[in-house]
């Protein structure tokens, strides 16, 4: 057992080493799924919650693109779009839109103090990266707009490798500093702050500090589906529907919606959200200050996970049967569900692939492992008894082999002895291939009675037959097996006897003793050389000497332990007790003339027990 241990524990260690591996590899397959994983929690457990009443989204719509023409607009509708909000008393505008050239000097002077004026104005720049993944250039502004505005912030979105965007790089290195992203800037105008602070795992923004991983980037923390946001058409703000009680006092977006125009990005709730909507999603996970963490503390917790359950398992799928194991590990699994759904309500991304990962690789191995060892020992169990004992005793035995161990136990059973008489004169007027035709043709009737009665042949002593009943299973009514095996052998015998006859033949006779008691049962041998199931005891010597009592009487002989044990159904016949050698008193003994079931013979005065 402790080699056996030895080997689920290497089993189980190298099950968690190979999908710690997996999590530092971060394989393409596994990460897609864990990325659904969060997006299916992000879902059922984040939902629903108020968007922020501080922002709005202007719309570059369908109805404003019908009413204006054909996008890009001439500069003077945003100039026009400005004054419009700063009257309204807006409390800033971000350009979700490139200005990167100029329309005309007239045109781009009428902007340039629209934005002076506003003094609340972000504009949007764009930022190209090199093959080895930093930033090669920014595309900023056109000057004259750019000086004008309060500050410039990028608009790039760098989805997943399965194209939904869940994380947002709030900052971008430039040559000068870092460029905010547009969703930073929307939140730092809502708090009313200017300026931002760059740590190694965090940006901290007025009293805000966001967590973010080593490239700044922060788990996007979705609202929901698109259109939580307020959201007004541009042409509407132009023309005055849009009431100035909807705009004051909040930081607006001004960016594309319409299908048309291409800026639409996938996100864990929808195919088509605008990017604006996006840019707004950003803003609100900081203003809401409930950010989404997934970071060194997560990946020490996803270890444990990974290392806690694994072994957690491999206890409960080599202690206990596949009956109680299997249950027994899906409330495991369950549990990290569970566990990491609580986790994630409480901002904390913890992995669920990989800890469930562990958990079915570690179960399907030791069970693998204690299949392959049951089978052996099934294999065994059959190889060792199959030839001796019933089937049905067979597929006991398999079902609990503990109970065919290698040692001795103390068992009470019944032994019943058979030995051909004067078999030695017998086999001397024949030649041995004569004598060996018919003896076999005996001892395989005799056998098959005997396992026809759920009893164990032990072996075949010359021309004896030593079975018992009550080991290496327990047999409450063990007398009565071998009671109507005795009975039933006799009768078989005389089928035989009949068949022989016929065939010209000299018949064999034989005698039959029954002794119940106490014995040592179990595998007896030398283990690895020669073993097998045998019972030993002063029980099985007094059957072998009773039975040729019976041979004159063509009857079983059955001692008094063995009586008392069928009394209650038993028809005998008292016999004169006899000296065995161990024995200082005689042994008593009884003629099984027959069981309740059957007929009683014509012959002999009936002792029915009762």
């Amino acid at each position: 057992m402790d080699k056996l241990c030895r080997i689920c524990l290497l089993l189980t260690a190298g099950t968690v080493f190979l999908v710690i591996l997996l999590y530092y590899l971060q394989t393409g397959l596994l990460e897609s799924i864990e990325a659904k994983t969060f997006d299916l929690r992000l879902q059922t457990l984040r939902d629903g919650r108020p968007p922020s009443d501080k922002l709005a989204i202007v719309a570059i719509d369908e109805k404003s693109i019908e009413a204006l023409g054909r996008f890009p607009w001439s500069r003077s509708h945003f100039s026009r779009f400005l004054d419009a909000a700063a009257t309204a008393g807006a409390q800033a505008v971000l350009f979700d839109v490139l200005f990167l050239e100029g329309q005309s000097p007239e045109v781009d002077r009428e902007l340039a103090d629209a934005i002076r004026r506003s003094d609340m104005t972000t504009l949007a720049a764009a930022v190209e990266f090199a093959p080895d993944g930093g930033v090669s250039a920014v595309r900023r502004t056109f000057p004259i707009l750019g000086r004008a505005a309060r500050r410039s912030a990028h608009i790039n979105i760098l989805p997943d490798e399965d194209g939904v965007t869940r994380w947002t790089p709030l900052l971008l290195p430039t040559g000068d500093g870092y460029l905010p992203s547009l969703g930073l800037a929307t939140a730092m105008d809502a708090l009313g702050v200017r300026l931002f602070e760059v740590g190694e795992y965090e940006v901290r923004v007025g009293d805000r500090i966001i967590p973010t991983d080593g490239q700044h980037r922060m788990l996007i923390d979705y609202t929901g589906p698109p259109g939580a946001y307020p959201r007004y058409s541009l042409v509407d703000v132009l023309e005055g529907r849009v009431g100035q009680e909807e705009l004051r006092g909040r930081v607006l977006l001004v960016g594309a919606t319409a299908l048309g125009l291409l800026d639409m990005r996938v996100t864990p709730f929808s195919n088509n959200s605008p990017g604006v909507e996006l840019n707004a999603n950003v803003a609100d996970t900081i203003l809401r200050g409930d950010y989404l963490r997934r970071g060194g503390m997560e990946a020490l917790l996803d270890l444990l996970l990974i290392v806690g359950l694994g072994f957690a398992v491999s206890v409960v799928s080599f202690r206990f049967r596949v009956a109680v194991a299997f249950p027994v590990t899906v409330l495991i699994a369950v549990a990290c569900v569970l566990l990491v759904g609580e986790a994630f309500v409480a901002g904390r991304w913890l992995s669920l692939v990989y800890p469930l990962l562990a958990v079915t690789l570690v179960y399907a191995l030791i069970s693998y492992l204690r299949f392959m060892l049951q089978d052996r020992r099934a294999a065994a169990v059959r190889a060792m008894f199959s030839s001796y004992v019933s089937k049905k005793v067979v597929d006991q035995l398999v079902k609990n082999p503990e109970l065919a161990r290698v040692g001795g136990d103390s068992k009470v059973v019944t032994i019943l002895f058979a030995d051909i008489r004067n078999y030695t004169s017998y086999s001397e007027k024949r030649t041995p291939r004569q004598v060996v035709r018919i003896l076999n043709e005996y001892l395989a009737a005799m056998t098959e009675v005997v396992l026809e009665h759920d009893g164990t042949v032990d072996k075949f002593m010359g021309d004896g037959i030593l079975a018992y009943w009550g080991a290496p299973l327990e047999q409450e009514n063990h007398a009565e097996l071998a009671a109507r095996c005795a009975l039933k052998m006799l009768e078989r015998l005389k089928s035989l006897q009949k068949r022989w006859g016929q065939s010209g033949q000299e018949p064999l006779e034989c005698g039959i003793g029954l002794n119940s008691g106490e014995v040592i049962a179990g595998n007896i041998g030398a283990q690895g050389k020669k073993v097998e199931y045998t019972v030993i005891g002063y029980t099985v010597n007094l059957a072998f000497r009773i039975q040729s009592e019976g041979r004159e009487r063509n009857r079983p002989v059955i001692t008094a332990s063995t009586f008392e044990n069928i009394r209650h159904m038993a028809h005998c016949e008292p016999m004169p007790a006899v000296r065995v050698k161990g024995k200082q008193d005689p042994v008593p003994l009884y003629a099984l003339l027959g069981l309740q079931s059957e007929a009683l013979p014509a012959r002999g005065a009936a002792v029915r027990t009762a």
